[in-house]
């Protein structure tokens, strides 16, 4: 039995229960228009797969701005301020640390906020996506103060209802083998990482109604993720939904 034929025995098992597996898309740290992205933006038209596109502020160039404006349901969201590592040696990366004063930390935020804000209009979304899915509990303490609604890190969410003044909406299965290749990390873990969230959420062991993310970063993908992504989101079952990303946060 392949990993394609577990993820549609998966979905059966929710059609069977009457239930719609809910999915949705997010790409981190873009800054510009790359070929890699443009691949993306055409899974995004060609499969109806809404793309939420975590974006760097104190990089964006305009012709990422341009080119987002051509698309129907492409979402921007903030990626920290500059994905700068700010932790000593011998802690993992952070941007939104603890080590620096909270100030230094607000002032990064404020700024990118405006600068997405006023380049992208009602395409930003105020929801923050730290770099390296990483942030301290002082950080997301006053996010909503800033104006930001929602946070959106990896692994499942333990608090299901908003907390702080924040919906968190994560992401569960990364197409990126960081730790080693650094490439694809190969169907048989992505789509394993895929139905594992899917059986948790419908036997009630995580919350069932965060919506099944999908991680991918399009500056490092190769042949076999791209590949993989245009597999994944061609396929069709009638218990698979593909979430436009205002439909996943419900102040939209």
């Amino acid at each position: 039995m392949s990993s394609w034929d577990h993820l549609r025995t998966e979905l059966d098992l929710w059609q069977a229960a009457g239930r719609v597996a809910t999915a949705w898309w997010r790409d981190d740290d873009a800054v510009t228009v790359t070929p890699e992205l443009e691949t993306l933006l055409s899974f995004e038209q060609n499969y109806k797969v809404p793309l939420a596109l975590a974006v760097i502020p104190a990089n964006l160039q305009d012709d990422l701005v341009e080119r987002l404006a051509e698309t129907l349901d492409t979402r921007v969201l903030q990626h920290g301020w500059s994905h700068q590592n700010h932790m000593p040696e011998g802690r993992k990366k952070q941007e939104l640390d603890d080590v620096r004063d909270i100030c230094a930390v607000v002032a990064d935020l404020r700024q990118g906020f405006h600068v997405l804000e006023s380049r992208f209009g009602n395409r930003f979304l105020p929801v923050m996506v730290p770099p390296w899915n990483r942030i301290a509990d002082d950080v997301v303490a006053v996010l909503h103060s800033l104006g930001f609604c929602g946070l959106s890190t990896f692994n499942p969410r333990k608090v299901a209802e908003p907390d702080k003044g924040l919906i968190q909406v994560n992401t569960h299965v990364d197409v990126i083998d960081w730790r080693g290749s650094r490439g694809f990390v190969g169907e048989d873990a992505a789509l394993g990482a895929m139905v594992s969230h899917l059986a948790a959420r419908r036997t009630g062991q995580v919350d069932k109604a965060e919506p099944t993310g999908i991680l991918t970063h399009h500056l490092v993908h190769d042949r076999a993720t791209t590949k993989f992504l245009d597999n994944l989101f061609s396929m069709e079952h009638s218990a698979l939904s593909w979430l436009r990303i205002p439909g996943v946060f419900p102040w939209q």
